[in-house]
């Protein structure tokens, strides 16, 4: 199991774990691993391109939340990216991919984060599916040209 699963398991457990009696602990780190769970599945996809073994998890390490976030942002924004040309379908999973990403990073920051905000077992069932929505979309168009643009562009900041 790759670490990016590992973590997807891990939210699923602890926010199964939780039900009867949840507590806020378990379901922040559940919103919090789903968040990094994509956050992982992505650099570990983008690293897969990178030639030599030995270098990818050095490679791995360039990749920045805030960088990953606005390439998500513009992405999923139809009128920012309308994409002429390419295969609908394919840009709609993406869409959905990215947008998954943009929410699952903003709710992991309520969970690190706010204290004040309180955590029901639902609430963070729903991220937590949402990452693993991104996860079987992303199987589906992985190979895609598209795709593997969308990664490259969540290392690369774009000229302004």
């Amino acid at each position: 199991m790759t670490f990016h699963e590992e973590l997807l398991a891990q939210a699923g457990e602890l926010v199964n774990k939780s039900q009867p009696g949840a507590t806020q602990a378990d379901l922040r780190r559940a919103v919090s691993a789903a968040y990094y769970a994509l956050f992982h599945l992505l650099v570990s996809e983008a690293t897969l391109n990178w030639k030599r073994d030995s270098s990818r998890d050095a490679f791995g390490r360039m990749f920045d939340h805030g960088l990953m976030r606005k390439a998500s942002q513009r992405m999923a924004d139809s009128n920012r990216s309308p994409m002429a040309g390419e295969d609908s379908e394919v840009v709609r999973k993406l869409r959905k991919v990215a947008k998954g990403f943009v929410q699952l990073q903003q709710k992991r920051h309520l969970a690190d984060y706010d204290n004040g905000t309180r955590w029901t077992p639902f609430e963070a069932l729903q991220e937590v599916s949402i990452a693993r929505e991104a996860f079987a979309v992303w199987a589906t168009i992985r190979s895609e040209d598209l795709a593997q643009e969308y990664l490259v562009s969540l290392l690369i900041r774009p000229r302004e």
